[in-house]
């Protein structure tokens, strides 16, 4: 299951930049302007936006330098990432110095700008090894549950509901819903109950049209309960043109989010991998088409499995985009499953997590048996004993 659909361009673009610095003829990509402008091919359609950073990670393998338009629709971060996963450290820190020096040649780099590029390459973790030792055990700290598994009992129980996920041994929520109401409840009314329970909530599940509509309202309500995080989803009738104007959404409002200490998410399910055109999904156009500073991933790696796409090899093919986490299982015959009783290899994923940049961890099952409660408590048990 460590299948993710080839990116676009498959062939390096930056022979062409050398030939123009050796020969001493440098043509740099002109603006287009007027009717008149002759039309451009785009060799990397849905490719990373050139608003953000060279990026491989969090903290020293964030570069800073900006994500330049290398010409013909492509950047930087295309010219490096698209040979992406990488089976080794080397092999991907000898191409980003490739592709940084020949882009430096060509005049699109600086040297200091090449200097960094490189030094992000080197710091990152793309491409190094990760290995299962089983003698680390999951920090439940930072482990929480989807309210969703919940659902039937919160409206009608939720002190109780609350109280039971406590004693088992979550410490975290992440409630679902939409601006006022969470259950039945507003952030305002909820937050005494999770407190009581002792259950921190970094993360709520809000709806795209909050998001558009009513970014006061989603604000205000991660706020009244303490969450660093709002999620969102899309549909699976979107084509890629529907995933990039989402990405510019998420943008601009990650943006403002991020002014007032909140991160936005993008939860995926099955059909952002499905949904290809000429090699590319709409989880690459997402996730290439927002900035990693405003913008985040939540792998839901029940739904990536079952369109056979592998958790740790979206993590090597782009570091640090995932700071939350859906751990849900997938059973032999593609049904839900509660972590650890199905075909899921968490161990790996924990060992990968800081590759990923993971911060969180919500359990989840869509449809728990015998009741939402006993589903949950099940799945952070088997955590509590993995070792990874």
């Amino acid at each position: 299951m460590d299948r993710i659909p080839t990116p676009g361009r498959t062939s390096h673009r930056t022979s062409k930049w050398l030939v123009a610095a050796v020969s001493g003829v440098l043509s740099l990509p002109l603006v287009a302007s007027g009717a008149s402008a002759a039309p451009t091919t785009d060799e990397c359609a849905y490719g990373y936006s050139a608003s953000q950073a060279v990026f491989f990670g969090a903290g020293e393998a964030a570069s800073g330098v900006p994500n330049y338009d290398t010409g013909d629709g492509c950047t930087v971060m295309d010219e490096i990432m698209a040979d992406a996963p990488f089976s080794t450290h080397g092999q991907f820190t000898s191409t980003a110095v490739r592709v940084a020096s020949d882009l430096e040649r060509a005049g699109v780099l600086t040297d200091a700008e090449r200097s960094s590029i490189s030094r992000a390459a080197a710091a990152s973790e793309v491409g190094a090894p990760h290995p299962v030792t089983g003698t680390r055990s999951v920090d439940l700290s930072k482990i929480g549950l989807v309210g969703f598994t919940v659902r039937a009992t919160m409206p009608t129980d939720t002190e109780g509901t609350l109280a039971a996920l406590a004693e088992c041994g979550f410490q975290n929520m992440e409630p679902s819903g939409r601006v006022g109401s969470f259950y039945g409840y507003t952030s305002a009314e909820l937050a005494p109950l999770t407190d009581a329970a002792g259950l921190a909530v970094p993360s709520i599940g809000v709806s795209q049209a909050d998001l558009e509509n009513d970014l006061d309202g989603v604000i205000a309500e991660a706020q009244a309960i303490g969450a660093e995080y709002v999620r969102i989803s899309g549909s699976s009738s979107w084509t890629l043109a529907d995933y990039s104007r989402t990405a510019a959404v998420l943008n601009e409002v990650g943006a403002t989010l991020k002014e007032n200490g909140i991160t936005v998410a993008y939860h995926n399910h099955g059909y952002e991998f499905e949904t290809v055109e000429n090699g590319v999904s709409g989880y690459d156009v997402l996730v290439r088409e927002t900035d990693p500073e405003l913008v985040t991933m939540e792998l839901d790696v029940y739904w990536a499995a079952s369109a056979e796409v592998g958790a740790v090899e979206l993590f090597n093919t782009y570091p640090g985009r995932f700071e939350l986490l859906h751990l849900k299982d997938i059973a032999a015959d593609g049904s839900f499953a509660d972590v650890g009783e199905g075909t899921i290899d968490f161990a790996e994923i924990f060992a990968s997590a800081s590759l990923a940049g993971v911060r969180y961890g919500f359990t989840e099952h869509d449809r728990p048996s015998p009741d939402g409660v006993t589903s949950a408590c099940t799945s952070i048990g088997n955590l509590a004993e993995l070792r990874y």
